[in-house]
């Protein structure tokens, strides 16, 4: 029973569109012209797109990052058009029309966010500036607590490593410095009088014979001999010094290292962290061709065939009054 009134609607179909071809090739192709005029009339539309996720607010006392917000968090940022106030003006293009679209990642730990623009170029620099201006929000407002705490213990701590950089630039090295010239400059004096002394000893060397000199060239020997010592131990003092040098050039590099990574740290304190930077679709996406003439065909039809079927108990109505 159910198959022959299956087949029965069926036929019904193929009837109403054979007997109604005719509207039906009218309503599909005015259809398909609308669809054609409204895609070349609307502006093309580049799809940029930049993937985020949610970003670091502190760090614990490991050094251990702790991210405050998830996926939620974020998608309910742009849900509830907060990220508004941090879109750009860009000529035409106010923070009215600029919308940005969110979907969530398929590892579901990042957020892809979307812009359209009819210039791929402007649509990246907005993305990045939207990027930029929540960054330099949370980073300076204090809206966001633990940010705030986070920035503030870093910074002391960046003040810290820059006194103790100062210190070394100031008073370590200039001391250590001062030192070895001045080390260097008695080994120079003191190899002038061992110069001087030699010298006599040498003209005095065929006097040993002769006591009363003899006694003055052994005075002479023993200051020669005290003058070696003393540059002697000159030269490790120097060389003593020259390795604090070294040791405080490493402690420079040590305390600039530590520097860095606390500025490193400070930068990445933002509850929106970008993972992939804003990229431009090569071609444009909007509006999407295939789908409109698609659309168009299938409104056409379903159009012309509700026509068909009008038009037909109109003249079955009429056949019926006959």
């Amino acid at each position: 029973m159910s198959s022959s009134k299956s087949n029965a609607f069926v036929a019904d179909i193929v009837d109403l569109v054979v007997s109604s071809w005719k509207i039906l090739a009218v309503c599909i192709l005015v259809a398909v012209a609308a669809a054609v005029v409204y895609v070349w009339r609307a502006t093309p539309l580049y799809a940029v797109k930049m993937q985020v996720r949610p970003g670091i607010t502190a760090f614990d006392e490991t050094g251990k990052e702790i991210r405050s917000w998830n996926v939620g968090d974020v998608m309910d940022f742009f849900r509830q058009d907060a990220y508004r106030a941090f879109l750009p003006d860009a000529g035409g293009s106010t923070r009215k029309t600029l919308s940005l679209y969110p979907a969530q990642g398929r590892s579901a730990t990042t957020v892809t966010l979307t812009l359209y623009h009819p210039d791929p170029t402007e649509g990246v620099r907005l993305l990045q500036q939207f990027y930029d201006n929540v960054l330099h929000h949370y980073q300076t407002s204090g809206k966001e607590p633990l940010i705030a705490v986070s920035t503030k213990k870093i910074q002391e701590r960046i003040q810290s490593v820059e006194g103790l950089l100062n210190h070394v630039d100031a008073v370590e090295r200039p001391t250590l410095e001062g030192e070895i010239q001045g080390r260097r400059a008695e080994i120079t004096a003191k190899s002038r009088v061992l110069e001087a002394v030699e010298k006599r000893i040498q003209d005095m060397a065929g006097m040993r014979a002769d006591p009363q000199l003899f006694s003055v060239l052994l005075e002479h020997e023993k200051t020669a001999e005290a003058l070696r010592s003393a540059i002697a131990e000159e030269k490790r003092m120097i060389d003593s010094l020259t390795l604090a040098r070294d040791a405080l050039a490493m402690k420079k590099r040590r305390l600039e290292a530590e520097k860095a990574l606390e500025q490193q740290k400070l930068a990445a304190l933002v509850p929106l962290e970008q993972v992939v930077p804003p990229a431009a679709s090569a071609f444009p996406v909007r509006p999407k061709v295939k789908w409109h003439l698609v659309g168009a065909v299938l409104a056409g039809g379903f159009a012309g065939l509700l026509l068909g079927v009008v038009l037909r108990e109109r003249r079955l109505r009429a056949s019926a009054l006959r």
